[in-house]
């Protein structure tokens, strides 16, 4: 059983690291889906656009990701009834934006067309889904109530929708990135402060400088955007994800709304299974040996995690924050489509078109609060203090020697010493024993064993 992704192996990259101070006129910090597509969308201008990615590109929450793709998502079901309409629209348009790019650049990415589900086990639930009924017939999408093909899963209620689609996300994103020919891209060049000066930005990466006309934000965690106050905006949620040999087959999507997620797809024949979706204050490092559990999955070859960004209200957060600098992120598990369309967004709005003018207003990164905001910013505190205690009363294969380092002695008897408490906001960290990594119990920062960031939001290691 291999603990890495399985779309890892498609991973063939080796930009270099940057080595000199440069200038830009647009800054894209970020080497995922998000931050491709928005390089992709603006290389038919005439700017110079410089993308960087502190680890290499594609490798955190883009290579670990299920990759359905469908508007039958489970989040419907928390967008509020004002907004849930256009945010469909914007998923149709999403799609109707990869479409063009697989046509366009004749990508082969194991692109096919299958069902999706909608399900619940709850009696109460069953509501919700209704309502979502009413927002496809809306919309003239078609529709069927109709039983899950896995019965196992108790669904109560469930309705399919026919125009979803599988992809191998990694395959794809290679052909945008072999099509931006005109970008410069630097891989291991991590970011760790932001100044504006005049005119322009300066973003420090280690000893080198890139001074930048504009700025775009397309990392996972929007860590150095201290005004906006986004620890109380968004949370962190981790998964865990199988894949393997089952004895369900088929080509379908399905996915449920209750709060223990049980998320399917299929790939080359094999069942991909998301489960155990928790807070990142809530993990533990048991969920590991619930999770390979499961009675899905007969023979695992594939177990790993991943890291979403979950906002107070489901939309994504994308648009302009300040003079010219930008966000893309928070995609509430649902990054394929929101990223097409967001990556448009921003393109158009650095290139002054007017388009997708709804959908700016809806992604709002200053968008107004609600008192459902309001709630679960104050969820937001609690678990970040949650975490806090937690990361203080938490002894895992830890021996403390003093207050400010941790050791971890491995099965060779070679000495792991890193310092004790994550640089983004001085969580004390949990050693993941299962994953072979220091974990932040606050906001979801992750290290290696020796210390390096592998995922923000700290900017540094350890």
């Amino acid at each position: 059983m291999k603990n890495n992704s399985i779309w890892e192996e498609y991973l063939k990259y080796d930009f270099k690291n940057l080595d000199s101070d440069i200038n830009t006129d647009v800054l894209i910090i970020g080497g995922g889906i998000a931050g491709i597509l928005t390089a992709f969308y603006l290389k038919k201008s005439n700017l110079k656009i410089t993308l960087v990615d502190r680890n290499e590109l594609l490798f955190g929450v883009t290579s670990k990701m299920t990759a359905k793709i469908t508007i039958l998502q489970d989040i419907l079901t928390k967008i509020s009834s004002k907004n849930i309409n256009l945010f469909l629209k914007s998923q149709l348009e999403g799609l109707k934006l990869l479409k063009t790019n697989i046509k366009n650049l004749n990508i082969e990415c194991d692109f096919y067309k299958n069902d999706s589900y909608l399900y619940t086990t709850q009696k109460n639930n069953i509501k919700k889904i209704k309502a979502i009924e009413k927002e496809l017939y809306n919309l003239n999408i078609k529709y069927e109530k109709e039983e899950l093909p896995i019965k196992k899963l108790n669904s109560l209620y469930s309705i399919k929708v026919n125009n979803s689609f599988s992809i191998n996300i990694i395959k794809y994103l290679n052909k945008i990135i072999k099509s931006l020919e005109n970008i410069e891209i630097y891989e291991n060049t991590n970011i760790i402060k932001v100044i504006k000066k005049n005119n322009y930005y300066v973003a420090i990466a280690n000893k080198y400088k890139i001074n930048a006309k504009k700025i775009i934000f397309a990392n996972n965690y929007p860590y150095f955007i201290k005004p906006l106050i986004f620890p109380l905006k968004v949370r962190l949620e981790k998964s865990y994800i199988l894949y393997g040999n089952s004895s369900y087959k088929g080509d379908y999507n399905l996915i449920n709304i209750d709060k223990n997620v049980h998320s399917i797809r299929f790939y080359k024949s094999k069942m991909i299974y998301l489960t155990n979706s928790k807070y990142i204050s809530h993990v533990k490092t048991s969920d590991y040996d619930k999770t390979i559990n499961s009675n899905l999955i007969n023979k695992i070859d594939n177990i790993w995690t991943n890291m979403d960004l979950i906002t107070n209200d489901y939309l994504p957060i994308i648009g302009k924050i300040f003079t010219n600098m930008y966000i893309i992120t928070g995609f509430n598990t649902w990054g394929i489509l929101s990223s097409h369309i967001g990556a448009s967004i921003i393109s158009s709005l650095i290139l002054n078109e007017k388009k997708y003018v709804d959908y700016k207003n809806l992604f709002n990164p200053r968008r107004g609060v609600t008192i459902q905001k309001l709630v679960n910013s104050s969820i937001n505190i609690y678990e970040s203090i949650n975490g806090y205690f937690k990361g203080l009363i938490t002894k895992n294969k830890i021996i403390y020697y003093n207050k400010n380092k941790a050791i971890y002695i491995d099965s060779k008897g070679n000495k792991h010493i890193v310092n004790r408490k994550c640089p983004h906001m001085k969580c004390n960290l949990i050693f993941n024993d299962k994953e072979g990594t220091w974990d932040c119990p606050c906001h979801g920062s992750s290290f290696s064993l020796d210390g390096k960031v592998i995922n923000g939001p700290s900017k540094y290691d350890i």
